[in-house]
Formats: C-alpha cells, structure tokens, sequence
C-alpha cells in the first residue's frame, strides 16, 4: 500500500462523517433555536410596543377626562352663582367673590382643586380662591385665544399640575374660569399597571442646582425606596436623548427594563413622566430557553455521534481494505488484487461490495487495454509528427527541424532558406471539383515537391494548400533559385482528377537565414510575407523576403489601426477639383478626393494609404465617410444656388459591391434632399473586370436608385471593350496616361479618339482627365468630350476656396483657367 504524503492528515471516513453529522446538526439547531430564540425577541417587542402605545393613549385619556372634569366643574360653580339670584339683576363679581369665599372647602374637596380664578376676556382678574395667579400664567392667558373650547397646560413649579383656561357665562356675559389641579388622577388613570413605576420630571433647567436628572426636578415618584435607586442609575448610564429617541429595553445593574418617555406637554421642553418596566422575569425566560436549547442541541449531537460509529464502522473498515488493495492497481499487479479481493457471498449487498465488484471489472479492463496500448504507442509515435493525408512532416515537426537548424547556422550550415508555397485558385478548383478531388491533388503535389528537392532539404504541409520547404547548407542563391524551377517544372505537367485535366501553379515566398538569432516563428513570418507579394505579382512567381516588405506589412498594419481614429477624430477632408464643360470651361460639378492630415505624419495623400486598406474593412467605412461627406458639400453648393453641379465620389471594388452601400446612398439622398442624378459614383475599370458578374450586379442596384456611375481610369485595364456595352454606366473618364500624349501624333492620339467615338456610340458622356494645357483642351474639344479636369483648371481645393472661386463666377459659371498650371499627377 502507497501511504500518504507525509505532509497530509490522515482522518479516517467514519470521523469524518461524524464530524459532518454534528455540523450539520449544529448548524440545524442553531437555525431552528435562533428563529425560535428571534420570535421570542419580536414577541417581546410586540408587548412593550403594544404597552407603550396604551400608555400614550391612557394618558392622552386621561388629560382629555381632567380637562372634561374641569368643564363640568365650572358649569356647576356657575350654577352656584346664579343660584338664588334674579336674572333681570346684573351680574356682581362681589356676589362671585362672596360666593367663593363661603363655598371654597368644599368645591377644593369636592373637585380637587387648588385655585379658582374668574377672569374677564381681557385677563382682569375678578374673584379667586387658592393659589393666586404669578406673572407666567398670566403671559399664557394672554397668548392663549379666546375661543369655546377650553385650553389647558401641565407646568411645574412647587408641583406639577394640570392648567384648565374655560369660557364661561354669566348671566349672559362671557368671562374665563381659570382652573388647577393637581395631576393624581391623571397618573392613577395612566398607570394601568402596578408593575410600571413612574417619575414626573419638570422641564429642562438651564442652570440646574441640587439633585436632578438630566438637568430635570424630580417633582413625584411612584414607589420611592426601589424606584429612586433604579432612576439614579439609569440617568447615569444613559442620556435623556437616547431614551426619548429609541426607548426600548436598558440593563441596569443586571436588571432588564423597558424605559418611555411621555411628554406631557408639547414642545421639546415640556414635563415628561418616565415609565419604568421591570422585565427581568421575561428576560429569565428568553435566558432559560437558551439554556434549554444548548442542552438539547449537545444531548442531539452525542446521541447522532454513537449512532453513525455504530452504523459507519463495519463500512469503514471494508473500504480501508480496499484501500489496500487499489494501489496494487497502479503497480499493475492485476493477479494479486484478484486473489486478495474479498469475496462477497451475502444476499444483502451494500455499496462496498459494489466497489469491491467494481474494482475486480477495473482491474480485468486495465490488463485489456495494457496490451492494447502497446500495441497503439509504436503508431502514435510514427504519426505524431505526419500529416495524415500527405505523409509529410506536419506544422509541429517542421517547428523542432526548424529551430535545430536554425541553431546550427554558421557552424554547420552557412546559412538556410525557408520556402512557403500557397497553390492558386486552390479554393476553386476544391468548390468546382468537390473536397475528395481537392485532396488527391494536394498528395499529387505534394509527392512532386518532394521529388522536386534536395536529400538534404525537407517539404512539410502547413495545412489546407500551404507547403513549407527547409532547404539547408545554401551556399548561394543559385541553389535556391534551382530548387524552385525544379518545383515550377514539376507542377506544369498537368494532373488527371478524374475525366478533368488541370495543370497546379503555385507562389513562393523565399526568406533565408543567416544567422543563429532568428527566431523559427520569424523566419515563417518572412516567408510568408514574400509569398503574398509573389501572389500580388501573378501565378506561379516567387520572391524573396525583404525588409521593405516588413516595412510595408508594418505600414499597413498602422494604417488599419489608425484610420478609425482619423474617422471619428475628423482628419480625413475632401478636397473638390472641378469638372467643366469643353469647349467653354462652364462648370458642371467636382470629383471629392480624399485627404488625411495625420496628427504626426503630417499630410498623407490617397495613393500612400488607400491600396493599403483597399482589401480590408478599413475601405468601407472611409468610403461612407467619404460620402456621408460628399454629400453634406453637395447640399451645400445647392443652398448656395448651385443646383445644377454634380459630385463625383471613387469607390473601391470591395465598397460598391458591399450590401450596406444601397442603404447608405438612400440614406444620404434622402437626409440632404439630394436628386439621385447630382451624385456620380466612379468605379475603376480594374476593379470591374475582375468580378464582372458581381459588378454588374451591384451597378444595376445603384442604377435603379437613380444615382449616375462612372468607369474612371478607363484603358488602364485589359479586355475593355469585350464587355463595356454590357455595364450600365452614364459617363466614361479617359485616363491621364492617354490624355498627355494627345498631342504627339502617337497611338494615346488614336486610342483617346476612338474611345470618345465609342462611348458616343453607347450613349455615354466622356470626361478627360489630367488636363493641363490649352492645346490638350482645344483637342479634346475638337473630338467632342464633353467634359475635362485637370491642373490647367485647377489642382483639388479646400470647400472654402471653392466657395470663394463660385461666388466670383456666379454670373457666367466660367471656371477661371490657371493661369500657371502646376503639372504632375497630384490631383488623385
């Protein structure tokens, strides 16, 4: 038996189970005894919420009951008054005063007042028994208004007493009963319960002096000998703000209280009664029932723990048996596991002998695939560096021969070269002739490059069409240029797939390697960029890596990154070169050319960046910000009352053929209110011939939006007149490489005539382009174009030299000639 790492615990299943048990058992209880332990809690908080609320209701009761009291007791004094007296004799306060004098013990008996004070509306004072008035009840009674209802106060000076100010009566003359008592009743009224102790406590002093609380008087206090300790303790422990803002339950010397504060007055400070609840008994209870759960919980936790050692350890001890036994398994011992494995003959079956069942059909299929395993590692080894459908070394071996000859570079081979092969129009002949076909070719080629090199050299497969030949100790280039005429020849004798015949080309990308710091995944990258430029160059080329190349790939790959700033940063502008009518120069619109002010680089022209993202994405959205452009300019030369001009926008083969340029012509046409014939999309003839199908397609599509198109660049292609009468073009542009040779009496002379015959013919308007003379325009003129543009008119402008130009010639709409033309071709 393998015995564990000596850094590890060993703890055996059934404590573990064990453990498991009693967490779970723990965590269970805990649960249950916490929610039940919570729902004493909010029980608890119901009561003292639902005591505190009858609290504030027997003492707003209460004081609403004093005050009724006090109303009923100036009805009846004032019955006292009249009582015996004439009501046609006015009314006398020496009558009240008298009356009060002989019957005060017994209404302070009977109504348990202190003072009596009858009072004009004015506040005079007219007859009294008691406590006389001081100069604060006499500000209340002045700030109290006279109403039928009666107002009232609780203020505290030797005592706290209840205020009654009632209207009253007299013989049909108003006057104010002022009445005082004292607050016994209240407090009997409100205290409901003989467990609650009360304090009244006055307003808060400014300069307290002698014993008080929270800068408070202590006016009465139920049950002094145990409440006053109690008090003393609580003012101690915590503030009058604390207690008034949350309440709730305090401990005090290991005693649990509900404390309130009930304001007997409004305002922030007004006397209060503080209400002590003793609930040290429920407190007892919530404290046993803990008790009670922890001691259930552990009774539950011992009792669980001896049932599953006395159900787990039979199991337990079967499964440390095989524990044994398993690693017998790793040393592929399969016949002493079998002999040693316990035999099960119960009836009754659990699911250790499943694992004992489990481990002998383990151990019978591990002795099968051993020896099948054997028999299958001699063929992996043999594949694991093949392609499978060719034979020859694969992308991973051509990696390790790689780097192992790169390393020996200058000690036994002067130097090496790699050679990347890509088939041409592989992918067609794969579509056309079916994937089966496409690989009996790739095994037909790939056995002639193979016979094509050096024993010393090695062909490997990339993978789909690619091949990678490492040709080492290259003494010159001679031996590599050998090599490949080989491979050329080679491929020229043509391949029978089938009843079809068809004869392979390939390009070739060389880079060679002369020194041991290269890296292998550089030297692919070199190879790979030689070959693109050997594909760009025609079928069956090859070339050889240079660092220009790099450079460029580098170049191009900046490009790509840079320009959707240069979009949304807004450093493309279009420059406008006008286009105008021959023989008398009125203009008839502007071809919009593109230029990018890059933030670093400075001005960069079309011809530097265009090519390098014509195949890309990169094309499509400069062409729409190129339009989007356009016609902004277009709507703006038509506002300014040049609704007859055109704008001719280029187009790049992979934009006009894109599904999103109809929506975006229609876009365009429709936001600046542009009639469709104002714009001239211009596509070169290159770009159409290579796609005819494709092309036809999508100029019908921009045809039947009514927009104008135009074959710029024209005779620049090959085959053109082969299809011209089938493309639904409006305006044929003759190159500038014709135009400057018309003038010689050459073939340009002929061709540029010809073509203008010919597009006449078709129905279709002619534009000269790179004009730079007056003899060209006179010519050309002569031959019937239409149209011109060129320096001899003017080099591309900016929008706002154009306007400037347009507002001089708004009379003639002549377009001045320049009058010292700069030649070249710096207008595209």
């Amino acid at each position: 038996m393998t015995s564990p790492d000596t850094k590890s615990i060993f703890i055996s299943l059934k404590w573990k189970l064990l453990i498991a048990v009693m967490v779970m058992l723990t965590i269970l209880g805990g649960i249950l005894g916490g929610f039940t332990f919570r729902q004493l809690i909010n029980q608890q908080s119901y009561q003292l919420a639902s005591q505190q609320n009858q609290l504030a209701q027997n003492l707003q009761s209460s004081i609403s009951l004093t005050v009724d009291q006090s109303l009923l007791a100036a009805q009846q004094i004032s019955l006292l008054v009249n009582d015996g007296s004439n009501d046609d004799v006015k009314f006398d306060v020496g009558n009240y005063q008298e009356m009060l004098d002989k019957r005060w013990p017994d209404i302070q008996l009977y109504w348990e007042l202190n003072t009596i004070h009858l009072m004009s509306l004015s506040g005079e004072v007219l007859a009294h028994a008691g406590n006389r008035v001081d100069v604060e009840d006499r500000q209340w009674f002045e700030s109290s208004s006279v109403s039928i209802e009666p107002h009232w106060r609780i203020v505290c000076h030797r005592e706290c007493v209840i205020q009654v100010l009632v209207p009253n009566l007299l013989q049909g003359e108003p006057h104010l009963l002022f009445l005082e008592s004292g607050l016994t009743d209240i407090l009997a009224r409100f205290r409901v319960n003989g467990t609650f102790e009360l304090a009244v406590l006055g307003p808060k002093i400014v300069h307290p002096v002698g014993r008080n609380y929270w800068a408070r008087e202590l006016y009465s206090i139920s049950n002094k000998r145990m409440s006053l300790p109690r008090l003393n303790k609580i003012a101690d422990n915590f503030s009058w703000e604390q207690i008034a803002s949350k309440g709730g339950i305090y401990e005090v010397n290991g005693e649990y209280s509900a404390i309130w504060i009930f304001p007997l007055a409004e305002g922030a400070n007004s006397p209060a009664i503080l209400v002590i609840n003793n609930i040290s008994d429920w407190q007892a209870i919530l404290n046993e029932f803990q008790e009670s759960m922890l001691g259930t919980l552990l009774f539950a936790l011992v009792l669980s723990g001896c049932l599953v050692i006395l159900v787990a350890w039979a199991p337990v001890v079967s499964l440390s048996r095989h524990a044994n036994l398993l690693p017998l398994l790793a040393e592929h011992d399969f016949e002493t596991l079998k002999k040693l494995s316990p035999k099960s003959s119960s009836l009754i079956v659990d699911e250790v002998d499943l694992i004992n069942t489990a481990t002998n059909q383990l151990a019978e299929r591990l002795q099968n695939l051993e020896l099948e395993v054997d028999e299958y590692t001699s063929e992996l080894k043999r594949l694991a560096m093949l392609d499978t459908l060719t034979g020859l070394p694969n992308k991973a071996m051509l990696m390790h021969e790689l780097k192992k000859t790169i390393a020996c570079v200058g000690r036994i081979h002067d130097q090496v070269a790699l050679m990347y092969l890509d088939l041409d129009e592989f992918k067609r002949i794969n579509d056309t002739l079916g994937h089966t076909q496409g690989d009996e070719l790739l095994k037909i080629v790939a056995v002639r490059l193979n016979n094509s090199v050096r024993a010393m050299d090695t062909v490997f497969r990339q993978g789909g069409d690619e091949f990678l030949i490492l040709l080492r100790g290259i003494r010159s280039d001679q031996d590599v240029r050998k090599v490949i005429h080989k491979i050329f020849a080679s491929l020229q004798q043509p391949v029978v797939l089938g009843h079809h015949k068809l004869i392979v080309t390939t390009s070739i990308g060389v880079a060679y390697c002369k020194s041991m710091n290269v890296r292998a995944e550089e030297l692919i990258k070199y190879a790979d960029l030689a070959m693109y430029q050997a594909k760009d160059a025609g079928r069956s080329n090859y070339r050889v890596f240079t660092e220009e190349m790099l450079h460029k790939a580098n170049n191009r790959l900046m490009i790509e990154q840079d320009i959707g700033a240069a979009i949304a940063e807004k450093q493309l502008s279009l420059f406008l070169q006008p286009i105008v009518a021959l023989p008398d120069s009125k203009l008839k619109g502007f071809e919009a050319l593109i230029r990018w002010f890059h933030p670093e680089l400075g001005l960069i022209m079309p011809g530097d960046f265009i090519p390098d993202i014509e195949h890309s994405e990169a094309i499509i959205r400069v062409g729409n910000y190129v339009l989007e452009e356009a016609g902004a300019m277009l709507s703006r030369l038509r506002k300014q009352g040049w609704e007859d001009l055109y704008m001719a926008v280029n187009l790049s083969a992979k934009h006009y053929m894109d599904p999103g340029l109809i929506p975006l012509v229609q876009h365009i046409l429709s936001k600046y209110d542009l009639p469709p014939e104002s714009l001239l999309l211009e596509v070169t003839e290159e770009s159409v011939i290579e796609q005819v199908d494709l092309a036809l397609s999508a100029m019908k599509s921009l045809k039947r939006l009514g927009v104008r198109i135009a074959i710029d660049d024209f005779g620049t292609g090959y085959s053109s007149l082969s299809y011209l009468k089938q493309l639904p073009f409006d305006v044929l542009k003759i190159d500038r490489c014709f135009t400057a040779g018309v003038l010689e009496g050459s073939a340009d002379t002929h061709i540029v005539t010809t073509v203008i015959e010919l597009a006449h013919n078709l129905g279709r308007t002619v534009v000269a382009e790179g004009i730079e003379t007056p003899q060209q325009c006179e010519f050309l003129a002569d031959a019937e174009c239409e149209l011109a543009q060129g320096y001899l008119f003017s080099k591309p402008l900016e929008e706002d030299k154009v306007f400037g130009i347009l507002t001089q010639i708004e009379r003639d709409r002549v377009w001045p000639i320049e009058a010292a033309p700069q030649l070249g071709k710096l207008g595209s």
